[in-house]
């Protein structure tokens, strides 16, 4: 049942992306100016790994000054809590455009001082597995890429200086003779391609945007662990009336050498399978199809429902003998800047046999 539904996702995917697109990113009506934003809201949250926990969010909405009112709006967000167990996150996400979209500038700058969960590795890991583990590092990455035409081409850079402490005494990521078990330095180059034409680069109604990856940690970007990633991720949308948008997606990726098990690819987060827990499956292969339909509530508010199918395997041929997870879930999308189509997003993920997770950030989860 859960492989007929993967395969469902996939047609339907593979159908919709023959519906024509349009060719202009970020396009407007209007050339009127157009006024940044910024929001800030607290946040509150509980989890048995960190007790109670507190902080702020947000985010800035704005164009570099000259830019034209027709280019795309450049966006920072940013996120900072403090838990009972002494766990602190502090993160600016931001995409920044410049001379009317020549150039785009996406990354992130960031401290974690946090607790993560750890099941194993490969679809077989079990859920009563999970144990938990203490990880420290700074995290700096940037993209940055030049448009030709309807395409962004350019370079990626990473870097996260990882300490990974309070294992469990005897748990599997002590036993298990995982690389990286105690961190190291993660840090890389690659080359992104980029095709975009979404009338909208923040909740979409029509439109494609695919990018590429060859990505390389080495010694040469004084990593201490060497391994290659080679990534595709799709996603297409469809207007089938006013304000009813059907949204598909897909991301693979595989990865060959010896990768520090934190930098697996995996599920279960935000953007991919959103009702597992965070970084539940993960593998040096994965696959996963999602799609969502986004139609309107009240005249601010908007609501999702989306379905997702995934796996992961040890080698990339696995991908299509394997079982596949199923999630689903709903959500509410709430307007924060109309022109630009800012939204606050709020999902409840369910799982067949795992329960569910909540979610509360900004923009939509592709």
């Amino acid at each position: 049942m859960k492989r007929r539904i993967f395969y469902v996702l996939l047609f339907f995917i593979i159908f919709f992306s023959q519906a024509k697109g349009n060719n202009i990113s970020a396009s407007y009506n209007d050339t009127t100016k157009i006024k940044s934003q910024f929001l800030a809201y607290p946040i509150a949250f509980y989890l048995p790994e960190t007790r109670w926990g507190f902080g702020a969010a947000g985010f800035y909405n704005f164009r570099f000054k000259n830019e034209k009112p027709t280019s795309n709006p450049s966006q920072v967000q940013f996120t900072f809590s403090l838990t009972q167990n002494r766990q602190v996150i502090m993160t600016i996400p931001f995409e920044l455009y410049r001379s009317n979209n020549l150039w785009k500038f996406k990354g992130e700058i960031s401290y974690y001082r946090y607790v993560y969960n750890f099941y194993g590795i490969g679809l077989s890991s079990k859920f009563d597995d999970k144990e938990s583990f203490r990880a420290n590092y700074p995290r700096f990455r940037i993209d940055i890429l030049r448009r030709y035409k309807r395409f962004f081409a350019g370079f990626r850079f990473r870097v996260d200086n990882m300490q990974i402490e309070d294992k469990k005494v005897n748990g599997l990521l002590e036993n298990g003779n995982y690389t990286g078990e105690d961190g190291g330095v993660i840090s890389g180059i690659g080359l992104v391609g980029q095709l975009d034409t979404r009338d909208y680069i923040f909740n979409p109604t029509k439109g494609v945007f695919m990018e590429t990856e060859i990505f390389a940690n080495s010694k040469f970007t004084q990593s201490n662990f060497t391994y290659q990633r080679f990534a595709l991720d799709f996603a297409k949308y469809v207007r089938i009336k006013q304000d009813h948008t059907l949204a598909f997606h897909i991301n693979t990726a595989m990865i060959l050498g010896d990768p520090i098990f934190y930098d697996l690819l995996y599920f279960g987060s935000p953007k991919l399978m959103r009702g597992f827990q965070d970084r539940r499956f993960k593998d040096k292969n994965i696959l996963v199809l999602q799609g969502e339909y986004r139609f309107p509530i009240y005249k601010w508010v908007q609501g999702v429902s989306f379905l997702s199918g995934g796996t992961v395997a040890a080698s990339y041929s696995e991908i299509f003998e394997n079982d596949y997870k199923i999630s689903f879930g709903a959500g509410l999308r709430i307007v924060l800047n109309k022109k630009d189509r800012v939204r606050l997003r709020l999902d409840y993920g369910r799982t067949i046999n795992e329960g569910g997770a909540i979610y509360i950030t900004i923009n939509d989860a592709f």
